[in-house]
């Protein structure tokens, strides 16, 4: 693969609607070559300052236990609705991923949190390009629930790790092309000295 045809794999990566994701996604030897791609990643004094959680297809009812303790924790009265809608985000896209960071602080290195996400964001990037070149669609969410404090502890997290999100992968027929990307003359200026 030469650096135009990289450019265009690049650019052709767009995310699905969870809505029309569906079976298959990738086999656990496709999501090996994923999750090695992620740790591929700038990784500034090897802090390795990220880890992947798969939650299996058997798993998902727990984690929207999860989703609906969230919302009963922000809502005083949640609805029926309200909490099945909530469960019924553990259910979609055929492969789920959770994307952890596992930040260090100041006093284990002096490199600070934001080098650390953005290893986590490498990281995240490389899964996806990877997942999209074996011919899988992806999306990545996250939401207020899975900031909350029962979520964190169900997802059975150290105190050093935060929920950063999650990453479906599967298939999609049709997929639409990607809207409202900059140009590269927008992203790039030379900078003058004063």
């Amino acid at each position: 693969m030469n650096a135009q045809q990289l450019v265009d794999l690049i650019c052709s990566r767009t995310s699905a609607p969870l809505k029309r994701m569906e079976a298959p996604g990738p086999n656990a030897e496709e999501l090996k070559l994923i999750v090695e791609a992620a740790a591929a990643a700038p990784d500034h004094g090897h802090l390795h300052p990220f880890r992947i959680l798969e939650i299996p297809r058997d798993a998902r009812d727990a984690l929207g236990d999860l989703f609906a303790q969230a919302v009963k924790e922000r809502q005083e009265t949640p609805t029926e609705e309200a909490l099945a809608r909530a469960r019924e985000k553990a259910h979609k896209g055929p492969v789920l991923l959770v994307l952890v960071g596992c930040f260090h602080g100041s006093e284990e290195t002096s490199i600070p949190k934001y080098e650390q996400m953005i290893s986590a964001g490498t990281a995240l990037q490389n899964m996806v390009l990877v997942a999209h070149a074996l011919g899988y669609a992806s999306r990545i969410t996250s939401g207020e629930s899975a900031r909350a404090a029962s979520f964190h502890k169900g997802l059975g997290l150290s105190e050093n790790e935060e929920f950063l999100c999650f990453i479906s992968l599967g298939t999609i027929d049709d997929p639409r092309p990607a809207k409202g990307r900059q140009e590269a003359q927008e992203l790039l200026s030379l900078w003058t000295p004063n």
